[in-house]
């Protein structure tokens, strides 16, 4: 379903996020500035749930959406997950996240990862597998897949650990070739994905500093792609 990357610095972070989807699905709606709960946020539209894989607010707070594993058999009547990205994206900060999360059915919902980002501390991940909720830090690349969520980590992480390698550090160069990547091939494992049912269908970078909150997209694969220009926010104390 998608992969996200990451980098920190004393005022803010750079995240670079990738969306997965079967070529069934709709086309999204690009970035916009939304107002939830009396918040202002930037986020693309899903076609199909109404909700959102991705969004900053004036905060500085981003939520990423990534696919779980789930151990139920089946659930019946699944809410869309992109939904609940949306209704928690007004919140201040990681803190208010997890208070919102626990007063949350989370029953009513596929399994998922849900990234936290936030200025002054390192990334997150609240996972829902069906039965449990967890969290804990989030681990550089994440990666799902509704193939084979174990195996794209595993791929993408390798790709990841041989790109840092090979470049010599981890910067905003090795972001951004990552997330264009074909390696090891290009097909299902690859950062840039392409199989026949579904492939990257967006491109999103999201930037946070001390003064202003922007978000990049391209509405396309990045391997093809070219990303607009960016809808900023000034950030909130």
């Amino acid at each position: 379903m998608c992969t996200a990357l990451w980098l920190t610095h004393s005022t803010g972070y750079e995240l670079f996020f990738n969306r997965d989807e079967s070529v069934l699905r709709g086309v999204a709606r690009a970035p916009e500035r939304l107002v939830l709960d009396g918040v202002r946020c930037l986020a693309p539209l899903d076609a199909d749930g109404g909700g959102t894989w991705l969004g900053v607010n004036q905060f500085g707070l981003a939520l990423g959406l990534l696919n779980g594993r789930d151990v139920r058999a089946q659930v019946e009547e699944a809410r869309s997950r992109g939904l609940l990205v949306r209704e928690l994206l007004s919140s201040r900060d990681g803190a208010e996240v997890a208070e919102r999360m626990q007063g949350q059915d989370l029953k009513r919902y596929r399994a998922f990862s849900l990234a936290v980002f936030e200025p002054g501390r390192e990334p997150e991940v609240h996972d829902w597998d069906g039965r449990e909720a967890r969290r804990g830090p989030a681990e550089l690349p994440l990666a799902s897949s509704s193939l084979d969520r174990g195996r794209a980590q595993i791929e993408r992480s390798r790709v990841f650990e041989r790109m840092a390698r090979e470049h010599g550090s981890i910067d905003m160069a090795l972001l951004s070739a990552f997330q264009a990547s074909h390696q090891p091939e290009r097909g299902p494992w690859s950062p840039c994905m392409h199989r026949a049912e579904a492939s990257t269908v967006s491109a999103s970078r999201v930037s946070v500093d001390a003064g202003a909150v922007a978000f990049r997209y391209a509405p396309g694969p990045p391997c093809t792609s070219t990303f607009g220009p960016a809808l900023l926010l000034e950030r909130a104390r």
